[in-house]
C-alpha cells in the first residue's frame, strides 16, 4: 500500500506531480498526508508569484496568513508588466490601421475599446493611489515573513512592430510599471523585511523603474540604512525621460536620490544596474562620490555615460581586493579614450572575468575590438592584464551598428515575438 512506503519514496513520487494531483494523493490518507508535507510546502509554498491586482495580492496575503505553510515563502515574485499601457498601445495602433484603410466602422470598434480600456486604466490609478491597498497588503506580508531571500520583478514586453513608438511607449508606461516596484519598496521600509536580493526577471526582463516615480521614497531613505544592511545583490533597470526644459532643472551641490538610494546599499556583492536619463549625464561620477561597496565581486554597468575615464575606477576602486567579474555594456565615453580605460582595469584591478560590449566614443563612434567592427570582447583567466593592455592598441571606431542612445528604448522589444 502507498502508506507503507518509506517517507523518502514517497517524497521522490510527489516530486513529479502537478498541484492538482498532489492535493488528491494528499487527501487518501492521513499518513501520506503527513509523509508528503514537507514536499508540498517546499514545491509550492516556497516561490510565489504575484500579479498587481487586488485578487493576486490578498491571495498572498491570505496564504502568509497561514499558520503551517504562511512563513514557507522564500522567493517572492512580482509581475510588473504594464498590461494597461501595453493594450492601449495596441488599440491606438488598430486605430491608425483603419484611418489608413479608410474603415470608419473599425475604426469606431477600436475607439470604443480604447475608450473603455482608458477608463478602466484611469480608475485602476485613482484606486491604487487613493487606498494604497498594494503598499498596505505588502506590508502585512513582509512583516509576517520577516526575510525573504528574493523580490524578482517581471516585465512582459511589446512586440517588435511597435519598435518605431519606443520612446512613446516608455514614457507613457513608466508610472504603470514602475509602481510595483516603488510600492514592494515602501512595504519593505514599512515593515522592516530583510531581503538578500532584489532583481530583474532574466527572461521577463522587458521594464524598468522611472527615476521620477523612485523619488516618492524620499521620505522613508533613512529607514533603508539598517534595512539594506542585507541586501547582497541588486538587479535593477532605471529610466529618466525628464526634461530640464520642462522645469526639472537639478538641484546643484546635492547627489540626485538614484545615487542616495544606492549609496544604502554598502553591503552588496553583486550589482547589475541598467541607468539612462536624459536630465542628468553625470550619474556615474556621483555614485564615484557616494556609492562604497567594498564586498563587490561581480558589476555589470549597462547604458552609463562615463564623464571621466578616472570614475569608473574610482567608483570600482573600494572593491579593488574583491572583485572578480566587471561587464560594461552600451558605456559611452565622454572625456578620455576606451584604451585608457582598459589599462587603467588591468593594472588597477585584478579581475578573472571582463566583458567589454557595445562601447561608444565621445563623437558616437562605436568601438570595435581586435582591429575589427567586432562589438563584443570577453577575456577570462590569469592573464587578463596582458590581454586588457595588448587589446587597448587594438580598438578601432566607426559609425556601423545602431547609436548609443537607441538601446535606452529597446527593453521593450528586444527578444520577443514579430
Amino acid at each position: 500500500m502507498l502508506s507503507d512506503l518509506p517517507t523518502e519514496l514517497t517524497e521522490h513520487i510527489t516530486g513529479y506531480l502537478d498541484v492538482n494531483t498532489f492535493r488528491s494523493f494528499r487527501l487518501v490518507s492521513h499518513s501520506l498526508n503527513q509523509q508528503s508535507l514537507h514536499q508540498f510546502r517546499q514545491r509550492f509554498f516556497r516561490t510565489r508569484t504575484v500579479a498587481w491586482t487586488t485578487e493576486s495580492l490578498d491571495k498572498l496575503t491570505h496564504i502568509t496568513s497561514d499558520l503551517y505553510f504562511g512563513k514557507c515563502l522564500r522567493d517572492l515574485i512580482i509581475d510588473a508588466t504594464p498590461r494597461f499601457a501595453i493594450r492601449l498601445w495596441e488599440l491606438e495602433k488598430g486605430i491608425i490601421e483603419a484611418d489608413l484603410q479608410q474603415d470608419q466602422a473599425r475604426r469606431n470598434d477600436v475607439q470604443v475599446r480604447y475608450s473603455e480600456v482608458e477608463a478602466r486604466f484611469e480608475h485602476s490609478k485613482r484606486f491604487w493611489n487613493e487606498t494604497r491597498h498594494d503598499r498596505k497588503a505588502l506590508t502585512a506580508v513582509f512583516e509576517h515573513l520577516g526575510r525573504l531571500q528574493s523580490i524578482v520583478f517581471a516585465y512582459d514586453g511589446m512586440k517588435k512592430n511597435f519598435l518605431l513608438f519606443g520612446r512613446r511607449y516608455c514614457e507613457s508606461s513608466q508610472n504603470e510599471m514602475s509602481r510595483p516596484f516603488v510600492s514592494t519598496m515602501a512595504a519593505v521600509a514599512k515593515s522592516k523585511l530583510i531581503v538578500q536580493t532584489i532583481s530583474v526577471d532574466p527572461t521577463r526582463r522587458y521594464g524598468a523603474v522611472s527615476t521620477g516615480r523612485l523619488e516618492s521614497l524620499s521620505p522613508l531613505l533613512v529607514v533603508f540604512d539598517d534595512i539594506f544592511l542585507g541586501l547582497k545583490g541588486l538587479k535593477m533597470s532605471i529610466r529618466d525621460w525628464r526634461s530640464p526644459d520642462d522645469g526639472f532643472e537639478m538641484p546643484t551641490g546635492k547627489a540626485s536620490f538614484l545615487v542616495r538610494f544606492l549609496a544604502k546599499l554598502r553591503n552588496l556583492e553583486s550589482l547589475d544596474l541598467s541607468c539612462f536619463s536624459s536630465l542628468e549625464e553625470n550619474v556615474l561620477s556621483e555614485m564615484a562620490r557616494h556609492c562604497k561597496y567594498p564586498r563587490l565581486r561581480t558589476c555589470r554597468l549597462h547604458l552609463f555615460r562615463v564623464p571621466d575615464t578616472k570614475d569608473l575606477l574610482h567608483f570600482l576602486e573600494p572593491a579593488h581586493a574583491w572583485l572578480q567579474s566587471l561587464t560594461l555594456c552600451h558605456c559611452i565615453v565622454r572625456d578620455g579614450e576606451w584604451s585608457q580605460v582598459m589599462i587603467d582595469i588591468a593594472t588597477e584591478l585584478r579581475l578573472g572575468h571582463v566583458e567589454l560590449s557595445d562601447l561608444f566614443t565621445r563623437s558616437g563612434a562605436r568601438v570595435g575590438f581586435d582591429g575589427t567592427m567586432r562589438r563584443t570582447l570577453v577575456l577570462e583567466g590569469p592573464d587578463i592584464e596582458n590581454q586588457l593592455i595588448f587589446q587597448s592598441g587594438r580598438l578601432i571606431s566607426g559609425n556601423w551598428g545602431p547609436a548609443w542612445h537607441l538601446a535606452a528604448v529597446a527593453y521593450p522589444f528586444i527578444g520577443l515575438h514579430t
